[in-house]
């Protein structure tokens, strides 16, 4: 029989996967805080995915597997989520069946969590491909504090803290599966993150790598572009800008301003841009707008580089395409 109440819960939403899932489970299983549960949640796939996550929980009581007909990864992780409050579990994380935990990742957010009293701890994280890295030994600082709302603003901001839902520890209370099934198929995890992060009075933060994350020719970002991840990118900075409290005002219009100079850029940089004018029109139109706008493109909170890309966007829009296409990669 399974321990009831685990200390974590790891959820893990699966789909099509099995090419990788493997060296996942090996990661999770491999934890130094033995004390968890992982939920693996089968998304339908047709890969043969659903009999690995079954013959996980056959090898190792600590996983367990469910299975549901394809609905996206947030109803997925919000599955997980309900059978892991349904257990007890006063920890929760998450990790795509695709990447790789450290072994001392859920040892070490709990502790921060902990030491800064906080209902959330996140770690840095990287990316790979081919080989996984090799995991360094967690020698962390100790927990940096980050209060209301400078948790808010490091999510909007600071790419060590990230939009991800990978690289954070939640405690049971913290979050609901509302958060995270959402709707939204692209940039999920920011508004869920978003709503999570407006209810609590901050986090902790490690300067630990924990989490490895996979790129590779079928991970989230190497979708092709398309006008439904366009469309769930400009929604959730619309939403969080509509959502932003006052202290957190000019910070938020500065990232929705940022946010349509980036999707604009996205759109530049393909050979085949002319295939989204529509989109890239709408935006255009947005970007110039705000040019002069103290709220928008004469923000303060904006950063130079991207005033300079807000005004090549709509001024010489051929010579920025050249220069989005030479410099602007997919991350490898």
């Amino acid at each position: 029989m399974r321990p009831a109440a685990p200390l974590a819960a790891v959820v893990v939403p699966v789909y099509n996967a099995g090419a990788f899932l493997p060296a996942c489970l090996r990661s999770i299983a491999a934890q130094t805080l033995q004390d968890f549960r992982c939920y693996l949640v089968d998304d339908g796939s047709s890969d043969g995915s659903g009999a690995l996550c079954e013959a996980a929980g056959r090898e190792d009581m600590r996983f367990v597997a469910l299975h549901q007909a394809q609905c996206g990864v947030s109803a997925a992780r919000a599955a997980g989520l309900r059978a892991a409050l349904a257990d007890g579990a006063r920890w929760i994380a998450f990790c795509d069946a695709d990447d790789l935990f450290h072994p001392d990742l859920l040892r070490v957010l709990i502790g921060a969590a902990r030491s800064a009293k906080m209902p959330v701890a996140c770690c840095l994280y990287d990316s790979f491909s081919g080989d996984a890295p090799a995991d360094l030994p967690a020698r962390p600082a100790g927990a940096r504090v980050l209060a209301a709302p400078a948790h808010l603003e490091a999510l909007l901001h600071d790419h060590a803290v990230d939009f991800s839902l990978c690289n954070k520890l939640y405690s049971a209370e913290a979050l609901t599966p509302a958060d995270l099934d959402n709707g939204y198929a692209y940039n999920e995890d920011l508004l869920a993150n978003w709503q999570v992060f407006s209810r609590l009075p901050g986090c902790a933060f490690v300067d630990f790598v924990g989490y490895h994350y996979r790129q590779h020719p079928g991970s989230a970002s190497h979708r092709p572009l398309n006008p439904a991840s366009l469309d769930d990118q400009r929604r959730a900075a619309i939403y969080i800008r509509e959502h932003a409290g006052p202290e957190m005002q000019q910070s938020a219009d500065a990232f929705y301003y940022e946010k349509l100079v980036y999707l604009a850029s996205m759109i530049l940089r393909r050979a085949d841009a002319a295939d989204y004018r529509v989109q890239f029109n709408e935006l255009g139109v947005g970007i110039r707008a705000g040019l002069r706008d103290p709220r928008l493109g004469k923000n303060p909170r904006l950063a130079l580089s991207i005033k300079a890309a807000a005004w090549a966007t709509v001024h010489c829009t051929r010579l920025w395409a050249a220069v989005c296409r030479r410099l602007l990669r997919d991350r490898q």
